[in-house]
């Protein structure tokens, strides 16, 4: 890499996933794994299993959209609670 930009190379640390991992799973169910933490290279332990990296960084994905999509199902747009200005939002966006 140039001088002009950096390398990334530090961006996705063994803590740094390990924090990733430890948010997605509490914003997905609510409670903290009962383990997780960084074993060696590229190995984690994750609730008594060793999983590698890759799955791990996956999983924080599909943690996040799983989190996702409960937020937008518990905040139905076609909540009675809304006030009528989104409710006529709501109806302009279809045409």
């Amino acid at each position: 890499m140039s001088a002009l930009y950096p390398g990334k190379s530090d961006t996705l640390t063994a803590k740094n996933i390990v924090d990733a991992y430890r948010s997605a799973f509490y914003t997905a169910t609510g409670a903290y794994p009962a383990e997780c933490y960084h074993v060696d290279g590229r190995w984690f332990k994750i609730d008594g299993i060793e999983r590698d990296r890759g799955w791990v960084v996956l999983e924080v994905e599909r943690l996040r959209q799983e989190a996702l999509a409960r937020a937008i199902i518990e905040n139905d747009p076609d909540d009675s609670s809304r006030g009528p200005i989104f409710k006529l939002i709501r109806r302009l966006r279809r045409f």
